[in-house]
């Protein structure tokens, strides 16, 4: 078995806590804390969705979305269904029974994503260290299958070229689309920086973000152990073969 020969880090809240103590990256950062109940009742007279997440964990694996729907009526969604409750109580009891013991939780405030053809999607930002310094060798969009909460490659979704959904919500507004694309690519490069002097044996990172209705960049998460397979199913290689090269160097 081979021996991975650089840092991972599976606390979703501790990287979270890291990048809040910058005030470059802080505006892009949504909500979020532990998990309690009082929480989640909060964040929900604040925002229209907010998601439950296991602090330790991928591949979409154990997220909830919640919504009240009406005054006393909550959706709560998994992956794979969604159900209702009526009443705050009835809430907290059912999302206690799908939440393990074993773990602890993160609670994060929704956004509302823009949208392809009404389905949402976010970016995957990969980032590398085959040397000195961190090099952007990929960026890919992934747009969530029908009914998903989620975005996640393995849940489904479909990767696509990140100047076609940047064009797409720009509706070709060339100036937009640079301005875009450039401050995701000079914020991926000041998280990469910031999480790097805290955690100096890092040397890959997937970063997720989505941009809301507004064209608001947020970072949802940043990986430390990323997959990179998407990559491999966009019409043009060179990212994929780039990524590979230096996986190769790195392991």
């Amino acid at each position: 078995m081979r021996i991975r020969r650089y840092q991972q880090i599976a606390s979703k809240a501790l990287k979270t806590m890291v990048l809040l103590k910058h005030d470059s990256v802080k505006p892009y950062i949504p909500e979020s804390g532990w998990y309690h109940q009082e929480t989640l009742l909060s964040m929900l007279e604040k925002y229209t969705s907010v998601y439950i997440k296991p602090d330790k964990g991928g591949g979409g694996e154990g997220i909830i979305r919640i919504r009240q729907i009406q005054d006393e009526i909550y959706e709560y969604c998994s992956p794979y269904h969604c159900r209702y409750v009526v009443g705050k109580k009835q809430l907290i009891k059912a999302i206690d029974r799908k939440l393990s013991p074993l773990k602890r939780y993160i609670i994060q405030q929704g956004i509302s994503l823009a949208t392809i053809k009404d389905r949402p999607f976010d970016l995957r930002i990969f980032l590398q260290k085959p040397d000195e310094k961190w090099e952007l060798t990929g960026m890919v969009a992934k747009i969530a299958s029908p009914g998903q909460i989620v975005t996640n490659y393995c849940k489904g979704s479909r990767p696509c070229e990140v100047s076609r959904v940047l064009r797409y919500i720009t509706r070709n507004n060339e100036k937009k689309m640079s301005e875009l694309f450039y401050e995701l690519y000079y914020l991926s490069k000041n998280v990469a920086k910031i999480l790097n002097h805290r955690f100096n044996g890092l040397k890959e990172l997937g970063i997720d973000v989505g941009i809301d209705k507004q064209n608001h960049i947020w970072i949802f998460e940043v990986n430390t152990r990323p997959r990179f397979k998407m990559f491999s199913k966009l019409v043009n290689p060179i990212m994929y073969n780039q990524i590979v090269k230096n996986h190769k160097k790195i392991i």
